[in-house]
C-alpha cells in the first residue's frame, strides 16, 4: 500500500472512527481500523466498529498501490492530529518490517499492523425502506427530543429515541420521541410518502450521541436514512472530501404509548417570553442544591413569580411579565433542570404552557409553529409535589 492523503481530511474520518471505537477492548481487533486503498477508484475507505456501530468513511486521496491493513486508531489518530495542519501524509507498507511507514514533512513513524483478514466482518442488512431528510431539519429533530432521554441503563427500550411514521389521518410524518417518565419530548418533521412503510423503530442513546456529532447541522443536504427490522443506517457526506456511512443496531423493545399524554385539554394557558423565562429560572435556581431542584412558579394574570427555597443557602425571588388566563393565582412547582433543557430547545420569542393542576402533567410548546426548519415541537412534563413550608 502506498497513498498520499491530506491531513485535515483524514483527521476528521479518524474522529468519526474513535468515537465509536471503545476504549479498552476485550478483543484487540476492535481497537483497530481497517484500511483498504483502491488505486483504481482513488480511495481511502476507513472501516471501524464495536460490533453495534459501524462507521465507514471514504476519502478521495492519490492512491500508487492499493492495499488493505489494521491499524491501531487510537495511536494513529494522536500521530495525524499532531502533525501540521493540511499537510500530506503519505503511508507505506513495509512487509519486511510488518509496518506501516506514515511520513509527512520532516516526521516519520513505523506502526505495526494486522491482517485485514483478522477485521470482524461487518454487519449487513437488507434495508427495505429508504428515504432522505434534510441535515439540518434531521439534526434538529434529533438533538431537541434526546432532552428527555431515560439516563437510565436498566430501562434499555426507554433509552434512546423513538422514531414512528405518525398514523394520524392526512398526516404525513416522522415522530421523534423520548421520555424518562417524568417527560415526554416529541418532534414531527414533514416526510417523504414511503415513510409510511417504516416499522416503529428505537434507536439507542449512543446511536443518537454519535450521530449528532456525525451530522454537519449547517450542511444544506440531505441525509439518506435506511431502516431494517434490527438496524438502521445514515449515509451523509461528513464534509467534501468524505463520505459516510454511520449503521447500528437498533434497541429490541417497544416504546410506550404516549399520545394520550400530550393530547390533554388543559384549560390554563401561560404565555410568556423564552429568554426572560430562561434567565429567571438560571437565577433563582441558583439557590437551589437538593436533588429535585425545585422551583415553584406563582402565577398571576400578568406576571410569573419564581421562588426557590433552600434549607441550607436561603431563599431566592424573581419576577417576569406574563400572561395567564386564569382569574386567581396558580402555584405549581417543576424540576428547574427539566424546564431549562426544554427551554433551551425552544427558538420562537414565547413559550406556551397548558396547565390542568398542580398535580398534573403540563403541556409545553413554541407559540409560533411555524419554525424556520420544516419541525414541529411539543413537550410534557411532571410537576413536583408542593411542599408547604
Amino acid at each position: 500500500m502506498k497513498l498520499t492523503v491530506n491531513q485535515k481530511v483524514l483527521e476528521k474520518a479518524l474522529s468519526h472512527a474513535n468515537w465509536i471505537i471503545e476504549k479498552k477492548q476485550t478483543v484487540p481487533i476492535l481497537g483497530y481500523i481497517l484500511f483498504q486503498a483502491s488505486k483504481e477508484n482513488g480511495t481511502l475507505v476507513l472501516t471501524a466498529t464495536n460490533m453495534d456501530m459501524t462507521i465507514v468513511d471514504t476519502l478521495r486521496c492519490q492512491v500508487d498501490i492499493g492495499g488493505s491493513y489494521c491499524l491501531p486508531a487510537s495511536l494513529l489518530y494522536e500521530i495525524v492530529r499532531k502533525i501540521s495542519s493540511g499537510a500530506n501524509v503519505c503511508f507505506e507498507s513495509s512487509n519486511d518490517q510488518n509496518a506501516i511507514k506514515v511520513t509527512s514533512n520532516k516526521a516519520s513513524f513505523s506502526i505495526h499492523y494486522m491482517d485485514s483478514d483478522g477485521f470482524p466482518p461487518i454487519a449487513s442488512a437488507d434495508y427495505p425502506v429508504s428515504f432522505a431528510l434534510n441535515t439540518k431539519t434531521f439534526k434538529k429533530a434529533v438533538d431537541v427530543a434526546k432532552v428527555a432521554m431515560l439516563q437510565d441503563n436498566t430501562r434499555f427500550h426507554l433509552n434512546g429515541i423513538h422514531m414512528h411514521h405518525d398514523t394520524d389521518p392526512g398526516i404525513n410524518n416522522i415522530n421523534f420521541v423520548a421520555t424518562d417518565l417524568f417527560r415526554i419530548a416529541c418532534v414531527s418533521i414533514n416526510t417523504p410518502p414511503n415513510i409510511q412503510s417504516m416499522p416503529p423503530i428505537i434507536m439507542s442513546k449512543r446511536t443518537v450521541l454519535e450521530l449528532i456529532k456525525l451530522i454537519d447541522g449547517g450542511a444544506d443536504a440531505n441525509v439518506n436514512v435506511s431502516v431494517s427490522e434490527n438496524r438502521i443506517s445514515f449515509g451523509l457526506e461528513s464534509s467534501d472530501s468524505i463520505k459516510t456511512e454511520f449503521s447500528s443496531r437498533l434497541i429490541n423493545g417497544s416504546f410506550p404509548e404516549y399520545k394520550s399524554a400530550l393530547d390533554v385539554s388543559n384549560d390554563k394557558i401561560l404565555v410568556v417570553n423564552t429568554s426572560d423565562f430562561i434567565d429567571a429560572l438560571e437565577r433563582v435556581s441558583t439557590v437551589v442544591t437538593d436533588s429535585t431542584s425545585s422551583i415553584k412558579l406563582n402565577i398571576y394574570q400578568d406576571k410569573l413569580v419564581l421562588e426557590g427555597v433552600s434549607r441550607e443557602f436561603g431563599t431566592a425571588n424573581d419576577e417576569i411579565e406574563a400572561s395567564f388566563n386564569g382569574f386567581e393565582m396558580f402555584e405549581i412547582c417543576f424540576n428547574s433542570r427539566y424546564l431549562l433543557e426544554i427551554l433551551g430547545q425552544i427558538e420562537t420569542p414565547e413559550v406556551k404552557l397548558l396547565l390542568a393542576e398542580s398535580n398534573s402533567s403540563t403541556i409545553i410548546s413554541p407559540t409560533d409553529t411555524s419554525e424556520k426548519l420544516d419541525i414541529e415541537m411539543v413537550f410534557a412534563v411532571m410537576p413536583i409535589e408542593i411542599v408547604k413550608t
